[in-house]
């Protein structure tokens, strides 16, 4: 048993198929037991409006990521026929369709070759159903298994062979620099779709139950960011960016035509260096000087030094905005320009190096509100999906569905480190 064989075995655009048809019941069971499960373990008191937001999150994210992955068929007997209203972004035939094909490849190849009877047994065997790694082995090495009047003939000499392979297993394709970045917007979407639906319907969901605030909405748009941008999009800028290098060097000559594992490889490190490691930072970046300042509802103060020599005001200062935390921020600043007044070389340079450190504090305080976690690292088994779908490995794509509903279902909750 080789790995070439196994990697075919999973390729099979029926397994692909069976998967896409799968996906739906298993996402929706698995939204179901997860909505009652938060809701049970809610108290008492808070289960009902538990159970409605869930259920509002849940039902939203759930169909927009089936919806944009699979699309909407009305008519039909619901494999073949019917009349296609949305087109869905991962592209999978029909289970019929794909026997269809099968079948019509296999009789063709048996019409023109003669085989032995183990090859023969596989290939019908592929007429109806799936193959395991032993049959495909077969097929990869049938010139070797008696293909022609029992005697061992090379790939060339098997009439068809490679048009065989290429319809019982997913077909090889070498992406160029365009067809990647188009990849990648394609996955990228299929992302965000449930992430914003998760977002509409967290809001939607509190303003049924009547818990909707500014700060909660906030929590929302700021979560659905950093879904996005931290576990989807970045990651997939830097596996098309990886792959796109590596495409470059080969066409250049440097390097020599990459594998499919290969291929995987080099995206792996595109994503780590540039998704996992990158994208949490622009992530919290965007939230704090976007997102924050459009929510934040709280006017700047202009504080005079007059003012501050009022004991009354002083007091009342200190009293309102502990709350906020400003009177600390605003007291520690103050005290760092008031050292720096008087200013010799040396202390200019402290001063200089203070702004530095300052700065380095602000960067690292990024992460104070939404620090990356298990889980987070656990929804980028997406990224391997994404490397898989632009390396040549088709069967993780009908997955990404289950994949993205858990980043639309925190992003509808605002989800914020347990807060």
């Amino acid at each position: 048993m080789n790995i070439s064989a196994i990697g075919k075995a999973l390729d099979q655009p029926l397994l692909i198929s069976k998967l896409k048809d799968q996906t739906p019941k298993i996402l929706c069971g698995a939204a179901f037991a997860y909505g009652l499960y938060d809701t049970m373990k809610a108290p008492k008191e808070e289960r009902k409006n538990r159970g409605l937001k869930n259920a509002v999150i849940l039902s939203t994210v759930v169909g927009t990521s089936l919806l944009s992955a699979f699309g909407l068929k009305i008519g039909g007997n619901g494999k073949m026929g019917g009349k296609q209203l949305i087109k869905g972004l991962v592209n999978v035939k029909s289970t019929d369709e794909i026997l269809d094909r099968q079948k019509r490849a296999v009789d063709n190849f048996l019409f023109e070759n003669k085989v032995s009877k183990d090859v023969e047994a596989v290939l019908n065997k592929a007429k109806t159903g799936l193959l395991n790694v032993k049959d495909t082995e077969k097929l990869l090495n049938m010139e070797k298994s008696g293909a022609g009047a029992g005697t061992e003939r090379s790939a060339a000499q098997i009439k068809g062979k490679e048009k065989l392979l290429e319809t019982l297993f997913s077909k090889k394709e070498n992406l160029s620099a365009k067809e990647i970045f188009e990849e990648t917007g394609r996955l990228s979407v299929l992302g965000l779709a449930p992430v914003a639906a998760g977002v509409l319907g967290g809001i939607a969901a509190e303003k049924i139950t009547g818990e909707s605030t500014p700060k909660s909405t906030s929590q929302k748009i700021k979560e659905g960011a950093y879904q996005f941008l931290a576990n989807i999009f970045m990651c997939n800028v830097g596996a098309a960016g990886a792959l796109f290098g590596a495409e470059r060097l080969q066409k250049a000559g440097i390097i020599k035509a990459l594998s499919p594992l290969q291929k995987l490889g080099i995206i792996m490190c595109g994503i780590f260096v540039t998704g996992i490691m990158g994208g949490s930072f622009v992530a919290n970046l965007s939230g704090k000087k976007i997102l924050d300042p459009i929510f934040d509802k709280k006017k700047n103060v202009d504080i005079r030094p007059k003012q501050l020599s009022n004991p009354y005001f002083a007091d009342s200062l200190n009293v309102f905005t502990s709350k906020h935390k400003v009177f600390e921020r605003f007291t520690t600043e103050r005290e760092r320009l008031a050292s720096c007044n008087k200013i010799t070389p040396k202390q200019a340079g402290n001063c200089r190096n203070n702004n530095g450190g300052f700065a380095r504090k602000h960067h690292k305080d990024l992460y104070n509100e939404r620090k990356p976690e298990l889980l987070d690292m656990a929804l980028h088994t997406d990224d391997i999906a994404t490397a898989g779908v632009l390396s040549g490995f088709k069967w993780i794509e009908p997955m990404l569905p289950l994949m993205y509903t858990i980043s639309g279902y925190r992003a509808g909750i605002g989800y914020r480190n347990n807060k």
